[in-house]
Order: C-alpha cells, then structure tokens, then sequence
C-alpha cells in the first residue's frame, strides 16, 4: 500500500479502538461531564455579579475579565461579545486535554511492544507510516472527544437562550479549532515519550511526570519569575512559557492574523519535530 493508506489504516483502527473501548468511553464521559458542570458553575459565578447589569455594562465586564484571564486586552475586546459560557469551556478544554492525552495514548506504542503486536503492523505496514498513524489517530481521538465537549456546551447555551443562534454557530467552532493545534503538540510530545519505553506503565508514568514538568517549567515558573518582577514581564518567563503548548491560546485567539499564524507554527513544531524523531527512533529500534 502508499503511506498515505497505511497511515489511514492505522488512524481508522486507533479511533475504534479508543472511541468504543472501555478506557475511551469512561474518558468521554468524564470530560463531557466534568468540563460542562465547571464551564455552567464559571458563568453562573460571572452572571450573578452583573445580575440585572445592561448589556453594554456586561459587554465592558466580559472584555476585562478576558483581558486579565489571557493578559491581553486586544484578546479581551475581541471576546468581549462571544457568549460567555463558550469562551469559559475553552480554557477548561485545553487545561483537561493534556490529561485526556495522557490516559488515552501512554500505551499507544509501547504496549504493542511489550505484546509483540507491533510485529504484525511493521511487516504490513512502513514503520514510518505506523508511527505517524499513532500520532495522528491519538490527536482525532481527543480532537473528537473536546468537540463532543464544545457541542455539548453549545447545546446547553442554545437551549438558555440567552445568545442568539447565529452567535453561538459562529463563536462556537472557532473557539473549538482553537484547541486543534494545541492538542496535536501534546500528542506529539506524549507519542514520543510513550514509544520509547517497552511497558505501559513505565510509559504511563513517564508520560505524566513529563507533562507535569512541562506544567512547571512553562507555566508555574514563569508565575514565580513575574511574581518577582516590579510591574511582572520577566523576560526569562516568557522565554519559558514558550515550552509550554497550552500558552499558545492567546495567540491564536488574537485579532492580529500575525499572532494566530505564530501560535499556529509554534504548536505544529510541537506536534510535528517529536514525531519526526519518534518515527526515527521506531525505524531503527529492535521490536
């Protein structure tokens, strides 16, 4: 078969095997429920305090509560009038897709290699191709479950009826593709560490501590470094926020296509080297 087949016939058996297994189902479950129930609890917190406010007071009011969520006022104004219930499910999609990532696609690679099964797709298949299967079928899996995620909020906002229609048909997808690129970087980071060990739990761990790491270097770091900056912007911080994939949101929730295009490059760099490297690493390792 080309590559191209190859590839499509690894990603078609990673989304049956992650959609309609166990593992997968409880995920789904857990994320529509979970990420809902917080994003209604956040707008529920918002709305009682401008309860009665007119809708120029609450416009003003959504403008800089996003200017200070994303620390960026041009953001801010540029969200200022997408229902807020749906802006609130975007942040909570990509806080919990690392997660979701992680549990779903430890095992992806290395427990095929602990049970040999790898054997029987590496002579069928280019190795490359299998690689790069896992990658991708892994990122539609958690592209599908954030999207059941986004619909679900959807639904519920239409059926409040606060926003009109058109509204929520417009902000909602957009709000979505967003968290595209950001959750293919993750499933590029975590594919890669994954395929390097030979049983899952080893990967399972290492996967997470990686993750976490992530989490400090490029998120809880930076905090302290502005913390300790009169006025914040340490320039050491935002060197290190740039290692982490979930701080790319802002730029791709800007007005300004320059600064959508540079968060874009920089989450399909993070998708796109470790799985170049995993793929090569997988060519010339002993399965």
């Amino acid at each position: 078969m080309k590559p191209i087949q190859e590839i499509g016939l690894i990603v078609g058996r990673e989304l049956k095997k992650n959609l309609r297994g166990v593992k997968g189902l409880i995920l789904l479950a857990l994320s529509l429920i979970g990420g809902t129930a917080v994003a209604l609890l956040l707008v529920k917190a918002f709305q009682r305090k401008l309860e009665g406010a007119n809708p120029e007071v609450l416009r003003q009011a959504q403008g800089e509560l996003w200017s200070e969520w994303f620390h960026d006022k041009a953001v801010g104004e540029h969200l200022s009038t997408a229902p807020i219930s749906l802006v609130f499910m975007l942040p909570l999609c990509i806080w919990l897709s690392p997660a979701l990532i992680w549990l779903a696609g430890f095992d992806g690679v290395s427990g095929e290699v602990q049970h040999r099964t790898i054997r029987y797709w590496t002579v069928r298949t280019r190795r490359v191709s299998y690689y790069v299967g896992k990658f991708l079928g892994l990122w539609a899996t958690i592209t599908v479950m954030t999207l059941a995620m986004h619909l679900l909020m959807w639904i519920v906002t239409l059926s409040q009826g606060l926003y009109p229609v058109g509204d929520v048909l417009l902000w909602g997808p957009r709000l979505w593709l967003v968290s595209v690129p950001i959750v293919g970087a993750w499933c590029g980071i975590a594919v890669l560490i994954g395929s390097l060990f030979r049983t899952p739990i080893t990967s399972l761990l290492v996967v997470g501590f990686s993750f976490f790491g992530i989490f400090v270097l490029g998120s809880f770091v930076p905090f302290i470094l502005d913390s300790m900056v009169r006025g914040g912007g340490s320039p050491t911080a935002n060197v290190l926020r740039g290692f982490y994939p979930n701080g790319y949101d802002v730029f791709m929730l800007s007005p300004k296509i320059e600064r959508v295009a540079i968060g874009l490059a920089a989450c399909l760099a993070f998708a796109g080297v470790p799985t170049a490297l995993g793929a090569f690493i997988l060519e010339k390792k002993d399965v």
